[in-house]
């Protein structure tokens, strides 16, 4: 009896044993794949150059480097020598190794308040984003997500003695489509490009857009006092100047100093203070 006892305390914390062994196993694996997990999630930076089997390489400070623009890079390297390797990858990300209109992509819809629309990236024509009015901000529509902001933005603006409006905010894909027929009528295809999107890639599609006060560079927006309170304030409330001067090579369009984009403040605070366009913002933080 007293061996049998004692065989069986035995086998329990033999039993127990195993029990605690397996256990401990398992904690380490679920910890490892855990930790796997967590690296793999991890933005990746390139920070290293990136080489290539056939000898090329490229210096990175920003980890927006694509595989599968490769080949673009290099030929735009050779064709423009002068620019640095982030200039070379941010340009190519945006599309610029391409003329405008030309290898086009359909808006990421998943992007929300920081979709693209651009002379790259076209909305489908039956696009039509939930609109609210901005009756008592000067007329027209604009998104529910950015209205509220943009009032604020207006609100605060009249606390200062600045009197700010929108003029436009969201237009149709058949709206834009005329407006922009209209414009080649009048001055051809080459200059309407110059300032007018052509129907799916207006940001005013978007419902994120609003061109404050004018629409027209004859009344010389830039030199008011009304810009001047926007370009030191609008970011604060989520807005950028989307088509900024000297940077018509990267948007495709001259300078629209009343044209404002609703991006969000974080955004917005980074691209004022980087002093960057939203397609290179775009190319550098989002499309990786």
């Amino acid at each position: 009896m007293r061996l049998k006892k004692s065989v069986k305390r035995w086998l329990i914390v033999i039993l127990f044993a195993i029990i605690i062994i397996i256990g401990i196993f398992i904690f380490k694996e679920k910890n490892n794949y855990e930790t796997k997990e967590e690296v793999k999630e991890m933005p990746e930076a390139n920070t290293e150059p990136v080489y290539k089997d056939y000898g090329h390489e490229f210096n990175l400070t920003y980890g927006n480097y694509l595989e599968k623009y490769y080949d673009r890079y290099l030929k735009y390297k050779e064709k423009h020598p002068e620019y640095s390797d982030d200039l070379i990858i941010t340009y190519v990300n945006i599309g610029l190794d391409n003329p405008f209109y030309t290898n086009m992509e359909d808006t990421n819809m998943d992007d929300g308040i920081l979709v693209l629309c651009n002379k790259y990236h076209t909305l489908k024509s039956n696009y039509v984003p939930d609109l609210v009015s901005l009756n008592g901000y000067g007329g027209g529509q604009m998104a529910k997500v950015a209205a509220p902001h943009y009032k604020e933005m207006i609100n605060a603006a009249k606390t200062d003695g600045i009197k700010l409006f929108n003029v436009s905010g969201y237009r149709s894909y058949s709206t834009q489509k005329t407006l922009y027929n209209n414009y080649v009528k009048r001055d051809g295809t080459e200059k309407a490009d110059t300032y007018s999107a052509r129907a799916g890639t207006s940001e005013h599609q978007t419902g994120l857009a609003s061109d404050i006060n004018t629409a027209s560079s004859k009344a010389h927006f830039e030199n008011t006092k009304e810009y001047k309170w926007l370009i030191e304030n609008s970011y604060k409330y989520g807005f950028i100047l989307r088509y900024p001067e000297s940077k018509t090579f990267i948007t495709g369009y001259k300078y629209e100093p009343w044209h404002y984009r609703y991006v969000g403040v974080d955004v917005a605070t980074i691209i004022h203070e980087k002093d960057i366009t939203y397609e290179e913002y775009y190319a550098t933080y989002i499309l990786k």
